[in-house]
């Protein structure tokens, strides 16, 4: 996965933070580097997004230019939005049936490969993942210590 920050980019795209730019994702991510793996969206609620763009349009706009999965981690609200006028745009295809189906394939893909489903459990052991992550850490990946 890669995800694709709202970063301006003016030399490569005037208008559009690297989020909703067809020219980032699509052409130089997409195209000219050939990734075809799963692109993520960096937080829509933020300011970058919110206080230039109207949400939802911004959701829009980004999966139009290629990102696969929008992050929305902040206000119910807002995530009803997005998930709104995403499911109105592909209604109306604005987003075309073979687009969607490209970025369901590659989330579906990447589900596969790590053994993810929908499945509802109860809790999560932070401290088990803690341990792996200091295990891995202890092998020379890195020289954190966690407290």
């Amino acid at each position: 996965m890669v995800m694709v920050a709202h970063i301006l980019l003016p030399e490569i795209d005037e208008e559009n933070p690297a989020t909703l730019s067809k020219s980032i994702i699509t052409d130089i991510l997409r195209s000219e580097m050939k990734f075809d793996k799963v692109v993520i969206t960096d937080d829509m609620t933020m300011g970058a997004i919110t206080e230039n763009f109207d949400i939802g349009d911004a959701a829009v706009k980004s999966i139009m230019a290629g990102a696969d999965i929008i992050l929305v981690c902040h206000d119910h609200e807002k995530q009803v939005k997005v998930l709104e006028t995403l499911k109105q745009a592909a209604v109306d295809g604005i987003i075309p049936e073979d687009e969607l189906d490209m970025h369901i394939y590659r989330i579906l893909k990447l589900k596969q490969k790590y053994n993810l489903n929908d499945e509802k459990i109860e809790s999560v052991d932070v401290e088990k993942i803690n341990e792996k992550i200091r295990d891995i850490l202890g092998k020379g990946f890195c020289a954190l210590k966690f407290l």
